[in-house]
């Protein structure tokens, strides 16, 4: 409860009793969360604390809807920014970690041993990867004849209608009569 200033005292600062219970616990929430106080006092209650920088008139309510911005105390900020440092070097770490491990593995495996052990030879699996390779080129080809193609027909319909319905307009018929 609020007893040092008194809530009576500090009702003139608020338009109403709501409205000081409201900046005062917006006002604790903030001193709480690092923000640092605007008056010289003794208590350790931030409830007290702001309810003191109410009566001294620091901290004041403003009709309308405002998000005011206080800021915080340099060591959360600085704490904040070490955690955070922490993370991204522990991340980097980790990375380095895994991508050390990928090259161990890769090192353990030589190509060499791969085609051993799947029982193909080097010059085999180099012949099926240059047959795949035309094969896929092959097919990338035919795919772009058939669009070429369809593209020509879309083009060769526009033009024949644009034919008839010049024919049409030529004769005075109605579109779609012989």
């Amino acid at each position: 409860m609020l007893t040092n200033p008194s809530i009576e005292s500090l009702l003139p600062r608020a338009e109403n009793r709501y409205v000081l219970a409201m900046l005062t616990a917006r006002r604790a929430r903030q001193l709480t969360a690092g923000a640092r106080p605007t008056v010289e006092s003794e208590t350790p209650n931030h409830v007290s604390l702001a309810g003191e920088e109410i009566s001294a008139g620091t901290v004041v309510y403003r009709y309308g809807k405002w998000d005011i911005v206080i800021p915080e105390h340099p060591r959360i900020i600085a704490a904040r920014e070490a955690a955070e440092r922490e993370a991204r070097a522990k991340e980097e770490e980790e990375l380095l970690e895994e991508q050390s491990r990928i090259v161990r593995q890769a090192d353990r495996f030589s190509d060499e041993d791969i085609f051993v052990q799947t029982g193909i030879t080097a010059e085999d699996a180099s012949l099926i990867a240059e047959r795949l390779i035309a094969q896929i080129e092959a097919e990338e080809r035919k795919a772009a004849v058939e669009e070429v193609a369809a593209q020509e027909e879309r083009t060769d319909a526009a033009a024949d209608e644009g034919v008839e319905a010049g024919d049409e307009a030529a004769t005075g018929a109605e579109p779609g009569e012989a």
